[in-house]
C-alpha cells in the first residue's frame, strides 16, 4: 500500500489491510505519550472505528494515514490532560481530607480538655465517679470500687450528669457552629 494510492476503505480486505499495516506502529506511538500499552491500544482501536465510520471520507492511503495518526495524538493528549485533572482533584481532595482529619482531632481534643475541666470542678465524690464511668464501668463496678452502694453511684452520677450539661451548653452551641 503506497501513499499516494487511491484506497477504498468500503472494502473489508483493504481495511484488515490498513489495520495490519498501522496498528502496531500506532499502537507504538500512542504509549509513547501515555507509557501505557493497554490504553494505548485502546485509543488505537477506537481510531480504527473512527476511520470506519468515515470511510467515505478518504480517498488515499496519505489521507487515512494522517488521519489516524493526528486522531491517535489528540486522544493521547485529550487523556493526559484527563489524567492530569484527576490526578489534581486526587490531591486536592486528599489535602482537604488530611485538613479536614487534623481539624477534626483538633476539635476532639479541645472537647476532651473542656469535659475534664467540667469534670475537675465537680466534687470529689462525683468527679471519681464520672471519671470511672468515662473509663467504661459500670455503676456496680464504680460501687465496688468506691465502696458505696450501687444507688449511691446512680445518684450520684445522675447529679453529676446535670452540672456537667449545665457547664458544656455553652461548649455545645461553638463546637455547632466550627
Amino acid at each position: 500500500m503506497n501513499n499516494d494510492e487511491k484506497i477504498n476503505l468500503t472494502d473489508e480486505q483493504i481495511f484488515r489491510d490498513l489495520f495490519d499495516r498501522y496498528y502496531v506502529p500506532l499502537c507504538v506511538f500512542a504509549e509513547r505519550y501515555l507509557e501505557d500499552e493497554e490504553q494505548a491500544s485502546d485509543i488505537v482501536q477506537e481510531c480504527f472505528a473512527k476511520v470506519w465510520q468515515k470511510q467515505k471520507n478518504f480517498q488515499y492511503v496519505y489521507q487515512v494515514r494522517s488521519f489516524m495518526y493526528t486522531s491517535v495524538r489528540n486522544s493521547c493528549l485529550n487523556e493526559l490532560e484527563h489524567r492530569q485533572v484527576v490526578s489534581g482533584y486526587q490531591e486536592t481532595t486528599a489535602a482537604r481530607m488530611e485538613e479536614s482529619t487534623f481539624h477534626d482531632y483538633l476539635i476532639e481534643e479541645e472537647m476532651h480538655r473542656v469535659v475534664m475541666e467540667a469534670v475537675d470542678k465537680l466534687p470529689p465524690q462525683s468527679r471519681n465517679i464520672i471519671r470511672l464511668a468515662l473509663e467504661n464501668n459500670s455503676n456496680a463496678e464504680i460501687a465496688e470500687k468506691l465502696s458505696v452502694s450501687k444507688e449511691t453511684v446512680h445518684t450520684l452520677k445522675k447529679g453529676a450528669y446535670k452540672k456537667l450539661r449545665s457547664f458544656l451548653k455553652e461548649y455545645y452551641y461553638y463546637v455547632l457552629f466550627i
